[in-house]
């Protein structure tokens, strides 16, 4: 075991402070559990003379574990304090991330009239960039107010930072203390996930003791209550830079707007989400019901979308689906369009065509049904409530419409002639040709009852 300070004392596990940013990784706790129970020996842990952890969360960790009342820890003697410098308005600068993060355009008069009042502006932090200027990582906004009011230095503490990720932390532990909009409280979010994943490549990917879930713990650090919470908001925001460009006028630029005054609130992640959330299906109207969706090699009739009335001049499009691509939508061609041709169509923008009638009966029935009439073959008039009568406009109508054309008054008339017995038939026939006989009469009705047959199939 290596020493790196001479000063060892023991100390109480339990009263160690460990910082919030230090956690454990469980393989080489375990490890560490394991050797413990073999040598009896626990690994260096470093504190400085305040009791605050410096190193070794794994084997203070496994201590814990291990129920430990006393561990002996290295004590990291205190360094020279850091004597703060003057240094020219002109040798700093913004940090980059704290414009991206809380804005160009932020309201400072608060700030600005205290220190106005006081005249005191606390001591900057930055970090030597290199070019013989300074990035300013904590005092961003009073630097601001400073050179607004006219300073031409501020007292800065010089710090050498041994990664980005930590400095990306001392930035943001810079601003714990202000109140922050939800979008800046996202943007705080989405550097945390960089320091989140670039920590993690330090750790093998291996998460640390009881973080919990990554979504869960950003939500906490920047203040936006649970991991749904946060990724409603970061969807908004997401939304807001895609958004930013939209032409003035447009529906996008409206909802930039709208998304841009609501995040621009300390609350009212929902109102924001509300926005940009797809619609849900409507519920059904009863419990029984279940959404519609097609059969491969179903044919369907398209009611919505680009391809509606595509190539029909009744104001529908047919189609035939092809494969089913999810719970939603299918491959579907079009008649019209060429054979190797495809589209994907939703399931709500298609409906089911009436199954086609499989028999002359079948047939007649469903033609009898739409004309207002009952199933049944013997029913004449359309069905109605007893003591009610027929419909007014139906009243004065006889069995076959004779305003009918073409093809509807010859089905018509079929329908008529096919309600009839054979005696009615008879009857009937020799009103128009009197002269004619029996077996004349039955080769009539077969033939129509064939010709009908045969166009029915």
């Amino acid at each position: 075991m290596t020493q790196k300070f001479n000063n060892f004392k023991p100390c109480d596990p339990y009263e160690i402070k460990v910082s919030s940013n230090l956690t454990a990784d469980n393989l080489i706790v375990a490890e560490i559990i394991d050797s413990f129970h073999a040598d009896g020996v626990i690994p260096d842990i470093t504190i400085t003379e305040d009791g605050e952890l410096v190193e070794g969360i794994n084997a203070l960790t496994a201590a814990i574990r291990l129920e430990q009342k006393i561990v002996m820890v290295a004590v990291q003697p205190s360094l020279e304090i850091s004597v703060p410098l003057l240094i020219s308005t002109e040798l700093l600068y913004v940090h980059p991330l704290n414009s991206a993060i809380y804005g160009e355009n932020e309201d400072l008069s608060a700030l600005e009239a205290a220190i106005q009042e006081t005249g005191w502006i606390k001591t900057l932090v930055a970090t030597p960039d290199g070019s013989g200027k300074n990035r300013i990582v904590s005092g961003n906004s009073c630097f601001k107010v400073g050179c607004k009011l006219g300073r031409k230095e501020f007292s800065v503490e010089l710090k050498i930072f041994n990664s980005q990720q930590e400095e990306f932390r001392a930035l943001l532990a810079g601003n714990v203390g202000r109140e922050k909009t939800i979008e800046q409280k996202v943007r705080e979010g989405l550097l945390w996930e960089e320091i989140e994943r670039e920590e993690a490549k330090s750790r093998m990917g291996r998460a640390g003791l009881g973080e919990g879930s990554v979504r869960d713990r950003i939500a906490k650090k920047v203040g936006l209550g649970s991991g749904v919470n946060y990724e409603h908001a970061a969807a908004s925001v997401k939304a807001l830079d895609e958004a930013a460009d939209a032409p003035i006028g447009s529906v996008r630029h409206q909802q930039y707007q709208q998304l841009k005054q609501i995040l621009s609130k300390p609350r009212g992640v929902d109102a924001a989400y509300k926005l940009i959330k797809p619609e849900p299906p409507p519920p059904p109207t009863n419990q029984t019901q279940r959404r519609w969706t097609p059969k491969e090699f179903e044919r369907v009739k398209i009611i919505n979308g680009p391809h509606k009335g595509a190539m029909s001049t009744t104001g529908c499009t047919y189609a035939i689906v092809r494969i089913i691509t999810g719970p939603f939508s299918a491959i579907c061609y079009i008649e019209g369009d060429p054979e190797d041709k495809r589209h994907q169509i939703a399931f709500n923008q298609m409906e089911a065509l009436p199954t086609p009638p499989t028999s002359v009966t079948q047939e007649l029935n469903q033609k009898q049904q739409s004309l207002g009439f009952g199933s049944k073959r013997s029913q004449l008039l359309p069905e109605v409530s007893r003591n009610v009568g027929p419909p007014v406009e139906q009243q004065s109508s006889s069995i076959t419409n004779l305003n009918a054309t073409g093809d509807v008054l010859v089905t018509e008339v079929a329908i008529a002639l096919l309600k009839l017995t054979p005696k009615q038939m008879y009857e009937v026939m020799c009103r128009v040709q009197p002269e004619l006989d029996a077996s004349r009469l039955e080769a009539i009705w077969k033939a129509l009852e064939k010709s009908l047959a045969h166009k029915a199939a």
